[in-house]
């Protein structure tokens, strides 16, 4: 709207170059070319006009466009570190179904051989005492001939005989209940090791989607492979300068500020340049647009206390404050795993460190908030890229196929080691302590 007191243009060559003018400006400010036409009077063609209006449209067409891809491009990382989540939850189940399956096995074959053992003693006996009685109740002549008595004693015998059959047909229901009892065991061994095998079924179909997914999530990241690679590099130097896990691990933190300070500065180099009237102070929406956007806030790891997921599903062979073989009290927990199983981080977090590292094998390095970092080693693949934000189960590794893998967990915070289990949620039949 043209402003009270301001003469309008009525002459078509004024009003032809005021058109001129508000395009100029709206093209400087989409970097548009503002050469037009102009015929013998030096006012603009209307179809040098059209076209200008056409490539602003187009140009906001193509903002909108990769608006919209970016935000299908959120989405998409979204659904699959979701899915990513579920599907290692759903490995770890698998694992701890087949892990429990087993155990009931071992403990079934156990009492299987005790009671078949049982029995082929009472076999033995019964048929010994079978075979007496069967002699006397069918040639007694025959054995009061090879043995002669006196009819006193062979009355007494009688008599012990007698008595005897009441015990022999108890023993022999027992005898019935105890192979009935071994044949259930039997079948239930049958059964479990049907289980067993389709849970085993199940936890490959449940890999092979998951490593079905890491495909996915590596197409969406092949554009932040360069960044990728110089972030490698740089990790793989750390660790090489690195005397032990204490002095990395304050070399992480280091590199991970430096890196956060060259994000705010680039950030701040790529805001839009607003600049006031001269002699005007800044307005609140410049202040805003110049200062960099604040990082997305991380959750309170302090307020998780008791509840963080274990990363690894087996049994607790060492535990925070144990004496180790010369070295010392344990600095954190290893998890006895099976062999290739699923490790998962236990908390949101960022992927600080991931590689090698001497006497440790493949370590990563997890940043949480409030200072703390969970360090898991012992894996013979890491799933995790430095820098990379990483969700509470999210996988992020996987054991050693082969052997009686370990997973060594410890929990840092401000660089010094903490007992971890406080902080994991207790699971059956085993204590935090």
């Amino acid at each position: 709207m043209i402003p009270r007191g301001t003469v309008r243009p009525s002459n078509p060559t004024y009003r032809a170059l005021f058109i001129a003018a508000s395009i100029a400006s709206t093209a400087t400010f989409f970097n548009l070319p503002t050469v037009l036409a102009q015929d013998d009077t030096g006012a603009p063609q209307p179809s040098d006009l059209q076209a200008v209006e056409q490539d602003l449209k187009r140009e906001q067409a193509t903002k909108d466009s990769a608006t919209k891809q970016a935000e299908r491009a959120a989405t998409d990382a979204a659904k699959l570190q979701s899915d990513m989540i579920g599907a290692a939850r759903s490995i770890q189940e698998r694992e701890r179904a087949l892990t429990d399956l087993e155990a009931q096995l071992v403990t079934l074959e156990e009492q299987r051989a005790e009671m078949a053992a049982t029995l082929i003693k009472k076999d033995t006996q019964m048929r010994e005492v079978l075979l007496a009685l069967e002699r006397l109740a069918v040639r007694p002549t025959d054995a009061l001939l090879l043995q002669p008595l006196r009819p006193s004693d062979a009355i007494r015998s009688g008599l012990v005989l007698s008595a005897a059959i009441p015990a022999l047909t108890k023993n022999a229901a027992q005898l019935q209940i105890e192979l009935e009892t071994l044949y259930a065991t039997r079948t239930a061994i049958v059964d479990r090791r049907s289980t067993l095998a389709l849970e085993a079924l199940s936890l490959i179909d449940d890999q092979t989607r998951l490593e079905r997914l890491y495909t996915e999530k590596a197409s969406l990241q092949r554009g932040f492979e360069r960044q990728a690679t110089d972030a490698e590099k740089r990790i793989e130097a750390l660790a090489r300068e690195a005397n032990d896990l204490r002095d990395l691990l304050d070399r992480v933190i280091a590199e991970r500020k430096r890196q956060d300070a060259e994000e705010a500065e680039r950030a701040a180099r790529e805001a839009p340049i607003l600049t006031p009237p001269d002699g005007a102070a800044p307005t609140p929406d410049i202040v805003a647009a110049r200062r960099p956007s604040p990082p997305v806030a991380a959750r309170s790891f302090s307020k998780a206390r008791g509840t963080l997921p274990f990363p690894a599903e087996g049994r607790l062979s060492q535990r925070y404050g144990e004496n180790t073989d010369g070295d010392g009290l344990a600095k954190g927990i290893v998890i006895t795993t099976r062999t290739a199983a699923q490790v998962v981080s236990p908390f949101d977090g960022v992927v600080a460190f991931s590689g090698p590292f001497r006497g440790y094998g493949q370590l990563l390095i997890l940043e949480h908030s409030e200072g703390y970092h969970t360090l898991l080693a012992g894996m013979s693949r890491l799933d995790g890229a430095v820098g990379q934000r990483v969700l509470a189960g999210e996988p992020v590794g996987v054991m050693s196929p082969e052997g009686d893998p370990s997973l060594y967990v410890e929990l840092r915070r401000d660089g010094q080691p903490i007992n971890p289990l406080p902080w994991l949620a207790t699971r059956t039949n085993e204590k935090s302590g």
